[in-house]
């Protein structure tokens, strides 16, 4: 096993982005899911595959819509945790502090996904404040270990 693989704090990173991952995955195949179970189409010629099917550009019946909704705010916040918990899990900070910061994020973002299809709020906007600040405090410390740790 080489040296990055073998690190807790790379482990802890893996874990949570497969966790992100199937997320994503689940979100974005119930969106499909409700599509089909709706008889809605996004483009003209997957009439052929359902010939019962509408054309529904940009939107469709409410459940997809919320998968829909709830799958791309999920696209546009993983994907800088991504980079960062990467640059973070090659970095000396210590594997509690890293560990803690990964799980709160991807609690929160799991949590926000339910919230969101389950149309809960207020838990909906603090789940995605929580991930919002976890996302900053993981800057904050990326730079303090790289320019003063």
């Amino acid at each position: 096993m080489d040296t990055l693989t073998a690190s807790p704090i790379f482990q802890a990173y893996v874990v949570s982005t497969v966790v992100l991952g199937m997320n994503l995955l689940v979100l974005a195949n119930n969106t499909a899911l409700s599509r089909a179970g709706a008889g809605e189409v996004v483009n003209p010629e997957d009439i052929k595959m359902n010939k019962e099917a509408q054309v529904v550009y940009e939107s469709g019946n409410a459940r997809t819509e919320r998968y829909r909704r709830a799958h791309r705010n999920a696209l546009e916040n993983v994907p800088l945790f991504l980079i960062t918990g990467f640059v973070l899990s090659i970095t000396s900070v210590p594997f509690t502090l890293a560990a803690i910061l990964f799980g709160i994020f991807v609690a929160a973002r799991v949590a926000h996904s339910f919230a969101y299809v389950l149309e809960l709020q207020p838990y909906r906007t603090a789940m995605f404040a929580v991930g919002a600040l976890d996302q900053i405090a993981i800057l904050g410390v990326l730079g303090y270990y790289t320019f003063m740790g």
